[in-house]
């Protein structure tokens, strides 16, 4: 049935969990209204505007084939694909592995957790049944979004049918740092699902980190300046805070009938100042907390009994679930305690209202609420804060804001609280409550100068445009990818040359990367390879290394080709005769010897390598994290003294080197190509000392970087399995 639609060559195809409509069966018969959840809100319009779909759950089971091809039909005029689900499905895929393990896991809860397989099972299928649907919408020019948790597995699902696709995933909740993430049994294909995407956003810098951290920990994968590489193809991760429809919720705060309802509200309460919260049932919101600190704000100052009211608006969710069901059971016994404490005959201290509200409705409240209370214990957003701000046009207020909830990050002209330390927040919510008013009106506009700047259309063409970017990134850092056309004209100057210059480094690049350094032997792929090529009377083949001499002595020293050691410090070229180049001085090992020492010590599966003139720091055996960061530590200790030493400090992968600055790679590569004059260079590396030779040798030289890191190299292949690959190709 999805074929039959007119599927648009461009715009964007947004995928999440739910669509932006709600559904209901009212006297038989089906009642269609938009939704007013924020992501429904914020990208309502945008969708329409681009002529693009929506794929998501419609939020009901259809009772039969013909109310199944209704609901289609009807959401056809809206540009919707719905998605149906079974109960089974529902139960397996959003209850079971999105709200019993990926929620309580995002948001600090890991004893809340139910790794059950059975739950993993259910969101691979229906994430596989996601990605299928949106298969047929998605042609060369079209834009991929997918939102939320819930389908962590569908861009790689994408990318694996749709290769050159546009992918953006945005994750709305908070990512759980990689101590708690690692807990996961399906760690590793979660973070392979998401980074099937071209971008990944969050909303905090935080996030962020996590996330990164997590790529860097469980898969290897080394960050770059916020972005990773996986398969050849660039990544990047970076912050979008999502904002509000400011003019809307604006608007709508200056309409009559709200400025009436509100109006009716503080008539209600006469003479109270109203504190006002507005949240989701969920034990990630603090509201246990918010009624410990408010009991403690009552028992301090009697003198505001009677003068306040706290309006907590809970919106019902997931309560049949058990940790749900307890955590209202507490709520109810906890408002019906501070009531039966404090309350007095015309007066209780807390309105508690189970129920979802109107827009209008809740606009007029956001008017009336002189300070709106978010007590988030952990939070990927919070949109009220921006909709409360928002309504604030008229009137004056406070927001009082968790600092474990994002939105506090911008926000930084209000109150910011930590939930968990209930009588330090109580006196910050008797400060709000007692603040003058302009002080209020500075705070408050100069939050509304945030928020009105930062909307969620802003947010939604940032994330759009930095799309773009990557994907232009992409097509750039393709071009110089070692392939059939730029292999064609390697081997053409190849054949067309008589003398030809064939620069190897070995770590790396000819073998790949071993924890143990003394494991990296070459291969009978290697041998085979460079004899080949040696063979040839027009080829002068070097391997150029940091390795010692003795190393590749023991390795190549009986083969025809030459050998240049310790990144040019020794070298056989031209009888096969090792040689070391003159006037250098071992003075400065001493020194740097006792803190590459010290680092050792403190750094478990360390290493120190003492070459005839170089020392190099090895962390290949060290956790990766860990190491990056004494790595770091040890550079920057490391430069303070050279001020004084000038050496080189190399910082190579998974080691730091230290030599004599008159030598290096570079300066060796040049020097044989002066002395033998060639007609033809090709020089292939994989590491910061291979950027010297890079840039040393001359402009028409065809050099390449192993890895797609940033390089002088004019193109890259992926590893070294593909340099032996082209090696191979140029005597055939």
């Amino acid at each position: 049935m999805l074929q039959n639609l007119d599927i648009p060559d461009s715009g964007t195809l947004i995928i999440s969990n739910r669509l932006p409509v709600k559904i209901e069966r009212k006297k038989s018969k089906l009642k269609f209204t938009p939704s007013e959840g924020g992501l429904a809100t914020g990208l309502g319009s945008f969708y329409k505007e681009n002529g693009s779909w929506w794929i998501g759950w419609p939020g009901i089971i259809p009772k039969n084939e013909k109310e199944e091809e209704l609901i289609r039909q009807e959401l056809k005029k809206l540009n919707l694909i719905p998605i149906f689900l079974t109960e089974k499905e529902i139960k397996g895929y959003y209850e079971g592995f999105s709200n019993a393990i990926l929620w309580p896991l995002c948001h600090y809860r890991p004893s809340y957790v139910e790794l059950k397989q059975e739950f993993w099972q259910s969101y691979v299928e229906v994430n596989k049944k996601f990605a299928e649907a949106a298969l047929p919408f998605i042609e060369q020019n079209t834009r991929v979004w997918v939102h939320d948790y819930q389908l962590m597995l569908v861009p790689n699902y994408i990318r694996e049918l749709k290769e050159t696709c546009s992918i953006g995933y945005f994750h709305h909740i908070p990512f759980p740092p990689i101590e708690l993430f690692k807990m996961l049994p399906w760690r590793d294909e979660l973070l392979e699902g998401l980074l099937g995407a071209d971008l990944i956003g969050f909303h905090t810098y935080e996030n962020v980190d996590n996330f990164l951290d997590s790529c860097s920990g469980v898969l290897n994968l080394q960050n770059n300046i916020n972005s990773l590489k996986i398969n050849g193809r660039k990544v990047l991760v970076d912050v979008f805070p999502m904002g509000i429809d400011y003019e809307k919720y604006k608007s709508q705060a200056l309409d009559t009938e709200t400025k009436e309802y509100s109006k009716h509200i503080k008539e209600l309460y006469h003479n109270q100042k109203l504190i006002l919260s507005v949240d989701r049932l969920d034990y990630s919101k603090g509201i246990l907390q918010r009624l410990t600190a408010f009991e403690i704000l009552l028992n301090a100052h009697p003198e505001l009994h009677g003068q306040i009211l706290l309006y907590m608006l809970i919106v019902p969710s997931r309560d049949q679930v058990n940790q749900y069901k307890k955590l209202r059971n507490e709520i109810d016994r906890k408002v019906g305690n501070i009531n039966a404490v404090y309350g007095k005959p015309g007066w209780q201290p807390i309105a508690y209202f189970y129920n979802s509200l109107p827009f209008h409705a809740l606009s007029a409240l956001y008017v009336a609420a002189d300070v709106c209370w978010v007590t988030s214990l952990y939070d990927g957003m919070n949109l009220v804060a921006k909709e409360y701000i928002a309504s604030k046009q008229e009137t004056k207020g406070v927001l009082v804001i968790s600092e474990f909830a994002g939105a506090s990050k911008e926000l930084s002209d209000a109150l910011v609280i930590n939930p968990y330390a209930v009588h330090r927040t109580s006196r910050t919510l008797y400060d709000a409550i007692i603040m003058q008013d302009e002080e209020k009106d500075e705070r408050m506009h100069a939050s509304q100068a945030i928020v009105s700047k930062f909307t969620v259309h802003h947010w939604v063409n940032l994330f759009m445009q930095r799309l773009e970017e990557i994907k232009n990134e992409q097509r750039h850092e393709l071009a110089r990818k070692v392939r059939e056309k730029v292999e064609n004209d390697i081997k053409s100057g190849y054949n067309a040359s008589k003398k030809r210059l064939i620069l190897l480094d070995y770590d790396g690049t000819l073998v790949g990367f071993n924890k143990n350094a003394d494991k990296a032997v070459p291969t009978p792929d290697v041998y085979a390879v460079l004899d080949k090529l040696s063979k040839d009377p027009r080829n002068l083949v070097t391997i150029i290394s940091g390795r010692k001499y003795s190393n590749l002595e023991s390795w190549f020293g009986s083969r025809t080709f030459y050998l240049i050691a310790e990144h040019g410090i020794w070298s056989n070229y031209p009888n096969h005769e090792w040689h070391l180049v003159p006037g250098l001085s071992n003075s400065w090992k001493t020194e740097v010897n006792q803190i590459l020492q010290r680092f050792t010590d403190r750094t478990p599966g360390s290493s120190i390598e003492e070459k005839s003139h170089s020392l190099a720091w090895h962390y290949r055996k060290v956790e990766r994290a860990f190491g990056l960061r004494q790595a770091q530590e040890l550079l920057q200790e490391l430069r303070h003294l050279n001020q004084v030493l000038d050496l080189q400090l190399i910082n190579g992968d998974r080691v730091i080197e230290i030599k004599n600055k008159l030598v290096n790679k570079g300066k060796a590569a040049i020097n044989l190509a002066n002395e033998i004059d060639p007609d033809f260079i090709l020089c292939i590396g994989d590491d910061a000392t291979d950027e010297d030779m890079f840039i040393a040798l001359p402009e028409h030289s065809v050099t390449i970087k192993v890895g797609d890191k940033q390089s002088h190299a004019k193109y890259y292949v992926e590893n070294n399995k593909e340099v032996l690959q082209l090696l191979a190709s140029l005597e055939k």
